[in-house]
């Protein structure tokens, strides 16, 4: 049995500032937080930063010091072995589950890991799922 587990994702909007997505990791990394994953797209005017952290709150609290603003969504993290079709296999697995999957991204976490992030419709439901993937495993 696998263990997926709930998370906290910040999404920091950065405006169109140039090294704004440097500005936003520096902020994080100077309180010592670590960044599990991330991801960075544009509405059309302003940039906007997806974060995962080892600890949000203080994420949260270096942002906010740094004259970010950010908004906490929940999300699911889980850690699989890093194989060709790995990411695929997750997916296919939530949406056989009956799940929507309303985005997602990755990062490679080193030792042939990498951990996925998942927004669906029902996060709980998208846990209890995964619980019984084979090849998911638990998040480091």
């Amino acid at each position: 049995m696998t263990k997926a587990r709930k998370e906290v994702e910040l999404a920091v909007r950065v405006g169109n500032r140039p090294a704004a997505l440097g500005g936003v990791l520096a902020a994080v990394a100077d309180h010592g937080v670590n960044v599990l994953a991330y991801c960075t797209y544009s509405d059309g005017e302003d940039l906007i930063v997806l974060l995962i952290t080892d600890n949000a709150l203080a994420a949260k609290v270096s942002l906010q010091a740094a004259g970010f603003s950010c908004k906490a969504n929940s999300v699911v993290l889980v850690g699989a072995s890093d194989e060709v079709g790995a990411a695929a296999r997750i997916g296919m697995h939530l949406g056989m589950a009956g799940l929507e999957i309303l985005y997602s991204y990755a990062s490679s976490s080193g030792a042939d890991q990498f951990v996925a992030v998942f927004k669906t419709d029902n996060d709980k439901r998208a846990i209890q799922a995964l619980e019984v993937y084979p090849q998911a495993r638990a998040a480091a």
